[in-house]
């Protein structure tokens, strides 16, 4: 009886954690412009697997240098911001520029250059949220 009630337990959980997964999905795909909040949220998520909420999330990823220091939670997402996040999460080496100076501008050649942004990226474009689930798709699909 107690397996039986472990697995039952188990398995609601884990409904429970998908179901948020999908209503994200949702939410994100309906909005024509991702704030940065979101990208931090989707990011962690597909990195770590979990979110801690904004704060605990962003202090986490400053103290990894993942996170540029300045931003703006409710600013809009560009590809710059993103596009430096995994260059600093993946450690890519595809941009000598970006090995040196580690800005957005040159996260975002070293990100198209590994196959993570399309070509026709560009530093300020600002995303979607389908468009951010698409990079992040290919970010987690390794």
């Amino acid at each position: 009886m107690r397996i039986i009630t472990i697995m039952i337990f188990t398995l609601f959980m884990a409904t429970h954690a998908f179901a948020q997964g999908a209503m994200l999905a949702v939410k994100l795909a309906e909005k024509p412009l991702v704030t940065v909040e979101d990208a931090v949220t989707l990011f962690m998520l597909t990195t770590d697997g979990k979110t801690q909420g904004f704060t605990k999330d962003t202090q986490a990823l400053k103290a990894k240098g993942i996170l540029p220091k300045e931003y703006n939670a409710n600013a809009p997402a560009t590809m710059g911001l993103v596009a430096y996040m995994i260059a600093k999460q993946e450690n890519l080496k595809h941009s000598l520029m970006f090995t040196l100076f580690k800005s957005q501008r040159y996260a975002v050649f070293a990100c198209i250059a590994a196959g993570y942004l399309p070509a026709n990226a560009g530093e300020n474009i600002k995303l979607s949220g389908v468009e951010l689930m698409e990079i992040m798709g290919r970010l987690g699909g390794e």
